[in-house]
């Protein structure tokens, strides 16, 4: 007769509590993929065997909208905001970490205190002075607001901090350049952190639907948030093309991750190398 030791009994109580924990987080993905194949009134009823309405709900999603031109106008404007946004807030992170100044604590401090400041709080403002740069209806509206960000800032500021200042030493000995230096030494050895914040702006971009909303006008340039919202109205919600929508606003972002899951956990670490 096996004895159950404390040990055992622990690494069971952890084993139950992983299964319930991947069951949370895969439940729902499993729910949005039955529901592409269930007609509204089931999706309501809860039923989780899969249906024969795919056809159907993928003609709702792509019938009044053009599905390609919204994933590509989203997948556009995320994928430009990492690009210049990551870059734009390294070099600032790494002005502020590795060129010290009287006033350099301060403009932190100040850039630090914006993040307690409610985004709708500066909604109408900005609406305005993107209208009178005339910028309303285009994808520049959407992307230069939020290419800098005062969280990412402070997060590679973090990571810089721990970048060794005599490695610059070194190369200004050599003659290297700051930008120089920046580009070719200091950026190759953040590759994690750089990954971790490009993840971060990347799905923040991509699901943002509030500020599309107000500054787009068109179905020209319109994302895939926008389209998930036009699926519901004051009296039915067309579940099974919203699920379609859905998956495919998910697709990317998974990919992005699972792609890059490792260098995101080692950006989160703090990894230099």
């Amino acid at each position: 007769m096996s004895v159950v030791t404390p040990r055992s009994f622990s690494r069971l109580i952890i084993w139950i509590l992983l299964i319930i924990g991947a069951f949370l987080c895969i439940f729902p993905f499993y729910w949005m993929a039955v529901g592409m194949t269930l007609n509204p009134n089931d999706v309501v009823k809860g039923i989780l065997v899969p249906g024969n309405e795919f056809l159907k709900n993928v003609e709702k999603a792509t019938a009044n909208y053009n599905l390609p031109q919204f994933f590509l106008n989203s997948m556009i404007i995320a994928t430009v905001t990492v690009l210049v946004g990551v870059s734009v807030n390294a070099l600032a992170a790494y002005g502020f970490e590795k060129f010290p100044s009287k006033a350099r604590d301060w403009l932190f401090g100040v850039l630090l205190l914006t993040l307690i400041i409610p985004q709708i709080a500066i909604v109408i403002p900005l609406f305005r002075l993107v209208a009178f740069f005339g910028l309303l209806d285009t994808h520049s509206a959407i992307i230069l607001p939020f290419l800098m960000s005062a969280f990412v800032i402070f997060f590679l500021r973090q990571n810089f901090s721990m970048f060794p200042t005599e490695i610059m030493e070194a190369g200004r000995v050599d003659g290297a350049g700051e930008l120089r230096i920046f580009v070719q030494i200091a950026m190759p050895a953040m590759k994690a952190s750089f990954a971790s914040a490009g993840i971060l702006m990347f799905i923040s971009q991509w699901n943002s639907y509030l500020w599309p909303l107000m500054t787009i006008l068109t179905d020209a340039n319109k994302t895939l948030p926008i389209a998930m919202s036009s699926m519901m109205n004051a009296y039915t919600i067309e579940y099974g093309g919203l699920m379609v929508i859905l998956t495919v606003s998910v697709i990317p972002v998974l990919v992005v991750f699972l792609a890059m899951q490792k260098q995101f956990v080692a950006g989160l670490l703090g990894s230099v190398k």
